[in-house]
């Protein structure tokens, strides 16, 4: 399609996919596609700010979440051309406050997400930190230094931190003798003139022209304030514009350093064991979408949403940046993508070969919590009948049926295929990926009698989270109660294991001395396992 076409497409296809958040006292999003370097479809759809009727305009600043990773990876691999650091670097040469579980973490696995690391906004939210208090790179730092244990061994091992880039921005601080804001205005963004970005350290700053955040509390039930009072650099707290991510999308697919291209260095990815790649390289995610090859990254805070993706041959990048919870932007670019690059696609959309298909039983029967590994947790739900599936807390996928008890999702080689019985009760599923099979058993959450639900009473203190829980039988249940967050339910799975239903991903395994007194529990999140508290 000729840059005419796509701009007469762009103009008359696009508004129609953002046509639920373009109407009074909702917020939305401003997008933009750009090709060579060249703007050809900039929009703002609803309010960036409900409170004063502000529309979104193709200038509004957003918070972008994570898509501030790529930045950290890049300022990261500049001070390595600088002669400053090497990649195969150990973090505590760097952050020497670090625990001694830290000790063989390098740099390069930090970019890479296989350090092992427990997330720090898991790390706090469990510790009872409410979504408004305000966050510091010192508290965060404080938090890691206190941790005992990792993930995983470094190196063996794949799981999203959000602490690995907030070590990696301390580390440029360090080396520079700058604020990581103000070396990334002097040596990236200046440069590169992109004159409406910056991160921000202050959560108290004032934040021209920008959207603020929101959440939605159900359809048609108005929205509420999701204000985000963060200090953490690195991983996210980067505010843009669509201008500014398309100028920087094409400075990525022509930009060299050191020799090499920038973007061939972002894209190098870890090896696990056994060969498995990652599908993730230094901030960047690294796949394909209907056969053409992109990288992309999302990004989540407090209301904002955002997504850049960008074809690699095509030359063309798409920006979504959202200011309220229930924007799907990654979806949305995808959407946006199967409009400007029709005809050029060598497969269909995900999920477009499931229409119509019988899995073989109804959606109900498929629905329930399945154990895919000790702490790995899958859980299939349904909302006006259709079936979602979370796993890992991370947001609700839908699935598409394709086969006899199989469905797959808009995630390229991602699927789901259940096991049934032979009354037809699904007791099971196989998770695939590329490169990586996972089996899973259906679990039946039991109510406990009075009398074991009260032997796992009593308060428990991490030293790790610095925080106490108290647990209480409730009705054949437990609920565990805090200080500061919100209380939650535990539901029994087996002996001595229980589930938080609700979230999807909390699990907690108790322990008992010899004599079979409960003396503590081991608690674990998607991205933070294994958090240790002992029985007062």
């Amino acid at each position: 399609m000729s840059p005419f076409l796509v701009v007469v497409a762009a103009a008359a296809l696009l508004p129609p996919i953002f046509e639920y958040w373009d109407r009074p006292g909702s917020p939305g999003a401003a997008v933009a596609v750009a090709r060579d370097g060249e703007m050809i479809y900039a929009d703002g759809f609803g309010l960036a700010s409900l409170e004063f009727d502000l529309p979104i305009t193709p200038q509004t600043a957003f918070h972008a979440g994570s898509i501030a990773k790529q930045f950290t990876a890049t300022a990261v691999l500049m001070l390595e051309a600088d002669g400053k650091l090497s990649l195969e670097d150990k973090i505590r040469r760097h952050v020497p406050e670090l625990p001694d579980v830290a000790d063989s973490i390098t740099l390069r696995q930090l970019l890479n997400h296989t350090s092992g690391l427990r997330d720090i906004w898991a790390l706090t939210d469990l510790a009872g930190w409410m979504p408004g208090d305000v966050r510091t790179q010192d508290q965060a730092l404080r938090m890691l230094s206190r941790q005992r244990s990792l993930n995983f061994e470094p190196g063996n091992g794949f799981r999203y931190s959000n602490s690995g880039y907030l070590l990696l921005a301390e580390v440029v601080a360090r080396i520079s003798g700058q604020r990581f804001e103000t070396w990334m205005h002097e040596r990236l963004f200046a440069p590169l003139g992109m004159t409406g970005s910056y991160f921000y350290q202050d959560p108290d700053r004032v934040l021209p022209n920008s959207a603020s955040s929101y959440r939605s509390l159900g359809r048609d039930q108005g929205f509420a304030r999701d204000p985000l009072n963060s200090g953490l650099v690195g991983g996210g707290n980067l505010v843009t514009t669509l201008a500014d991510l398309t100028r920087w999308a094409d400075h990525l697919l022509d930009a060299e350093l050191a020799g090499a291209p920038l973007l061939a260095r972002l894209t190098e990815q870890a090896s696990l064991p056994g060969g498995l790649e990652t599908g993730y390289g230094m901030g960047l995610f690294v796949g394909d979408y209907r056969g053409l090859p992109v990288v992309h990254h999302g990004g989540t805070s407090a209301g904002y949403r955002s997504h850049l993706l960008i074809f690699v041959e095509e030359n063309l990048s798409i920006v979504i940046l959202g200011n309220v919870n229930t924007i799907r932007a990654s979806a949305l670019a995808n959407e946006i993508a199967d409009v400007v690059l029709e005809g050029r696609f060598t497969a269909s959309p995900p999920g477009a070969t499931a229409e119509g298909v019988d899995p073989g039983l109804p959606p109900e029967a498929y629905i329930g919590l399945y154990a895919l590994g000790p702490r790995l947790l899958l859980d299939v739900r349904q909302t006006d009948s259709r079936l979602y599936f979370l796993f890992g807390g991370a947001t609700p996928r839908e699935m598409f049926a394709a086969g006899p008890h199989t469905f797959i999702t808009t995630e390229a080689g991602l699927s789901l295929t259940f096991t049934p019985d032979a009354n037809r009760t699904v007791t099971g599923v196989v998770m695939e990926v590329p490169g990586l099979t996972l089996e899973g058993q259906r679990l039946q959450p039991v109510e406990l009698k009075d009398k074991e639900s009260r032997a796992y009473e009593g308060v428990y203190r991490s030293d790790e989270l610095d925080c106490t829980y108290t647990i209480v039988a409730d009705n054949g249940s437990l609920r565990a109660e805090r200080q500061r967050g919100d209380d939650f339910v535990l539901r029994s799975i087996d002996d001595d294991r229980f589930i938080e239903p609700e979230a999807g991903d909390l699990t907690v395994r108790f322990e008992r001395t010899r004599s079979g007194r409960v003396r503590g529990f081991e608690l674990s999140v998607e991205r933070a396992v294994g958090i240790r508290f002992q029985k007062r």
